[in-house]
């Protein structure tokens, strides 16, 4: 092939060889890892990694002094994002408090707004997993990847970097009628290789359209989709299988972290990202682990953030792991408990709306709760006074209605569920209805 054929693909080779090919050196990494990885989950690498990553969280922050000498993974404490952000300066490494760092911010998708430093041996560790994952979904670099996010929850990106990574963001709100008959013509017209990645809502409303219209199979050339954030239905899956003839699969991530893991063509599995992390499944009210093909809360350690180490973090997600096809996976993976929400007009918001709080990191909760077609609560955990209240109130307004009638009652917590999850978005018109 010639390589100017894939210009992004040549000018991402040509700047990692540049940089002493320490991209390719962390994808080579991430898959022997993952594909050498034993029957019990372990690999020798992947125990390297994890006593590396408790020697320097112990030696280097204030939070994991007290457990120096500590070798047991299991005598560590487990952590979860309120325990971070009211001792956030305890878990900041002072080897790396003046070094080069990132700042990540969550989507807010669990109700609590938080945010983590990210050193640059994690961030280009996080880009390797990416591109192992993705390839492994049909991706390859240079495609143009289509992105369905509610992008106005999180910095958009510049025109050099939507240039270089050949992304086309579209806004999950945009999806209407108008705009998929657009997009759908714009995909037809332009036969180059293309993926997908996005909230799994989202493909759900391209395929209602598709299938609303009684649309032929489309040959656009997409090579790959990827669902995010939500679970993917069957239906959608075996809707994008019927109109675009891909095989579409699920990734679990989180932004504050990474891929944790994530399903490969023609499995209904996640195949753990053990590279990166170490996953434990932990009883729903304890921190025993449980046995196998039980469900229990997604704990994680992540084997690269050295600039701010989250050993054993409670994901606030459910999940069960077992064998299957010779490797520990994890067959099941359930995420916050969300309802549908509907506007003023009564016209269903298939997205997680609260992923706005993203830009209100001064919360430490926040609940979604629609009592009547106008009227809406949100229950909000904030220390001391919420200064952006009105900001908030019409920011929402302009996704829920003009005429929304929002009220803020301010609570010192918001319980979970006896599942361990919390609840994030209420519909309680549902049950007035039934």
């Amino acid at each position: 092939m010639i390589p100017f054929s894939n210009p992004r693909l040549f000018i991402f080779n040509a700047l990692d060889a540049f940089n002493g090919n320490k991209k390719r050196q962390q994808f080579n990494d991430v898959k022997t890892i993952i594909e050498n990885t034993s029957l019990n989950g372990i690999h020798n690498k992947t125990i390297q990694y994890l006593s590396e990553i408790l020697n320097h969280a112990c030696n280097t922050t204030p939070f994991y002094t007290k457990y120096t000498g500590i070798e047991q993974l299991e005598d560590f404490p487990v952590i979860d994002k309120n325990i971070i952000k009211a001792n956030f300066k305890t878990f900041e490494s002072a080897v790396y408090k003046n070094l080069k760092k990132t700042t990540v911010k969550t989507s807010g998708s669990t109700g609590t707004p938080f945010k983590v430093y990210q050193n640059i041996n994690k961030i280009n560790r996080n880009e390797a997993d990416n591109l192992y994952f993705s390839q492994k979904a049909g991706y390859t670099i240079g495609n143009k990847l289509f992105y369905f996010r509610m992008w106005d929850a999180f910095g958009k990106k510049s025109f050099l970097a939507k240039w270089a990574q050949n992304i086309e963001p579209i806004d999950v709100f945009d999806l209407n009628d108008t705009y998929l008959k657009k997009f759908i013509a714009k995909l037809k017209k332009n036969k180059s290789a293309k993926s997908w990645i996005g909230y799994a809502s989202a493909f759900d409303q391209v395929c209602k359209y598709l299938n609303n219209i009684k649309a032929k199979p489309i040959n656009c050339n997409l090579k790959s989709v990827i669902a995010i954030s939500e679970s993917l239905s069957p239906s959608t899956k075996k809707a994008l299988k019927k109109y675009f003839n891909v095989d579409t699969v699920s990734r679990y991530s989180n932004v504050e972290n990474g891929i944790i893991a994530q399903q490969f063509p023609n499995t209904s599995y996640f195949v753990i990202n053990s590279a990166s992390y170490y996953v434990e499944i932990l009883e729903l009210n304890s921190n025993k682990p449980v046995k196998l093909g039980e469900k229990g809360r997604i704990v994680i350690t992540d084997l690269f953030n050295y600039c701010m180490p989250m050993i054993r973090y409670d994901t606030g997600d459910i999940g069960c792991m077992d064998h299957a096809d010779g490797k520990l996976v994890l067959k099941q993976i359930e995420g916050r408990k969300i309802d549908v929400i509907t506007n003023t007009k009564g016209e269903i918001i298939a997205n997680n709306l609260l992923l706005l709080i993203n830009k209100y990191h001064e919360l430490n909760q926040c609940q979604l709760i629609q009592k009547t077609r106008n009227k809406y609560i949100f229950k909000i955990n904030i220390d001391g006074e919420f200064k952006n209240e009105k900001k908030f109130v019409d920011e929402f307004k302009s996704y829920l209605g003009n005429n929304a009638i929002i009220e803020i009652h301010y609570v010192n917590e918001i319980p979970l569920l006896a599942s361990g999850k919390r609840r994030v978005m209420v519909n309680e018109t549902i049950k007035a209805k039934a």
